[in-house]
């Protein structure tokens, strides 16, 4: 029986062991991406061109993309976000999209705890200044006791502001989507303008917006508590990073903590702010999530494959 083509798109996969003979057990692997770096649109509608299965990372798949693929019968995207596909071509299409909502939670939690209290620790600054013979010390902050304003309270946003609340943070939220009960104790906000204005600490975890637009813009801002702390682990374009650049300078911005950027790889001029911790979108990259993803990500395209057969 013949095998369908399958594209392995995302620019690292563990393409060795189990994983490698649960996918050549039921698919021909016509394409791997061993470059080390995302496709253009170019090198992907090459690489897909005679496929009928994707696994995919955050490489864009546009409208041009996804119409050179004839064959192409499903995406899985080894990660959470589909915003890089666009998922209105794909259903004109009958392209169906897959992705691994699950298993980066704890990963992108623990990233977004690790850039916050890096901040309020001031690790980055002591390790750079010990190193280079200054023993000179500044107080840092406690987290325990501070207002923390969580946008989206989704899988990653529930147990992040979940763990901070055990610490001794008092929590609110704004997520007009919220379909799940919470705590008695976590407070409602009824405006972002409201959650800046009354928060210590705010941390991204909404779905971008539709029109890609920023949540988080100068008008946002200048609601903001004077000092506040802005965590980002979601989506880069949820901050308008022109306006976060004028906040710092300002003072309203007191640090940031961001792993995701409009551009990447960002060489943008928030770099020059020591105050800014940086990432390279590695948030959910564990050893443990990332073997967790892909093993969904295949199942995932045998599932749908199977099911097209049947």
């Amino acid at each position: 029986m013949k095998k369908s083509p399958v594209a392995i798109t995302i620019r690292s996969f563990d393409t060795s062991g189990e994983l490698k003979q649960k996918i050549e057990d039921e698919f021909s692997v016509i394409y791997t991406n061993n470059s080390g770096a995302r496709l253009s649109e170019d090198e992907l509608v090459r690489a897909i061109n005679d496929s009928e299965y994707v696994i995919a990372g955050t490489e864009r798949f546009s409208k041009r993309v996804l119409e050179s693929a004839k064959k192409l019968q499903a995406i899985s995207r080894v990660g959470v976000g589909i915003d890089a596909i666009d998922t209105i071509a794909a259903a004109r299409l009958n392209i169906t999209i897959l992705n691994t909502p699950e298993a980066p939670v704890i990963a992108v939690t623990e990233h977004a705890l690790a850039l916050l209290l890096a901040i309020l620790k001031r690790i980055p600054a002591y390790n750079s200044g010990v190193r280079q013979g200054d023993q000179s010390i500044q107080p840092g902050l406690l987290l325990s006791g501070k207002t923390v304003g969580i946008v989206g309270l989704g899988r990653i946003g529930f147990r992040f502001a979940s763990l901070l609340s055990q610490v001794g943070c008092y929590i609110r939220y704004y997520d007009p989507y919220l379909k799940v009960p919470v705590p008695e104790n976590w407070r409602s906000s009824s405006s972002l303008e409201e959650l800046v204005g009354t928060s210590d600490i705010v941390s991204l975890h909404a779905a971008p917006k539709s029109d890609g637009t920023p949540i988080i813009d100068a008008s946002i801002l200048r609601k903001a508590r004077p000092g506040l702390i802005l965590i980002n682990t979601a989506r880069g374009s949820l901050i308008d990073e022109n306006a976060l650049e004028q906040a710092i300078q300002a003072g309203i911005i007191s640090a940031a903590g961001l792993d995701v950027f409009s551009k990447e790889p960002y060489t943008g001029t928030l770099l020059k702010y020591p105050q800014i911790i940086i990432t390279p979108h590695v948030a959910s990259n564990t050893l443990e999530s990332r073997r967790q993803m892909e093993y969904e990500a295949v199942e995932n395209i045998i599932r749908v494959k199977r099911r097209s057969t049947l």
